[in-house]
C-alpha cells in the first residue's frame, strides 16, 4: 500500500506535476493551494509527508512549517521543503532549526527526487 502525501504549493501546474509524479510511484497524493488550505486538510487527515513549497503568497511555507510545529497534534508530521528558492547561508541556517526531512529544488529531476522520496517513506 502507498503511502499519503500531500503537495502544498500555489502554482497549479507543479500540484498537478507532483501529484501525478507521486501517484505513478504508487502513493496517494492530495493538494493544497495555500498554508491555509494545507492546515484545513492537516486537521482533517493524516498524511506521511507534506511536501512543501517555500515560497508562497499570504503564508509562506516556513510559517506553515512554523504552525505545523507549534501545533501539539501536528508537531511530528514529516515536511520536506520542495522549492526554486535557493538558500544562502542565513537561508539554510533557518533551515537547520526547522528541521524538514528533506529539501528538493525545483525544477526537479524525476529520478533523483524519486530515490529521495523513497528514502524518505521507508
Amino acid at each position: 500500500m502507498g503511502k499519503k502525501i500531500l503537495v502544498v504549493d500555489d502554482e497549479e501546474d507543479i500540484l498537478f506535476s507532483i501529484k501525478t509524479l507521486v501517484e505513478s510511484m504508487g502513493h496517494e497524493a492530495e493538494t493544497a493551494a495555500n498554508g491555509f488550505e494545507a492546515l484545513k486538510i492537516l486537521g482533517e487527515k493524516k498524511f506521511d509527508l507534506v511536501l512543501l513549497d517555500i515560497f508562497m503568497p499570504e503564508m509562506s511555507g516556513r510559517e506553515l512549517m512554523e504552525k505545523i510545529l507549534a501545533d501539539p497534534v501536528l508537531k511530528d508530521q514529516k515536511i520536506a521543503f520542495l522549492t526554486v528558492v535557493y538558500l544562502s547561508k542565513s537561508g539554510k541556517n533557518i533551515l537547520k532549526k526547522l528541521r524538514p526531512v528533506e529539501y528538493f529544488q525545483k525544477p526537479i529531476e524525476i529520478k533523483d527526487f524519486k530515490t529521495r522520496l523513497n528514502r524518505i517513506l521507508e
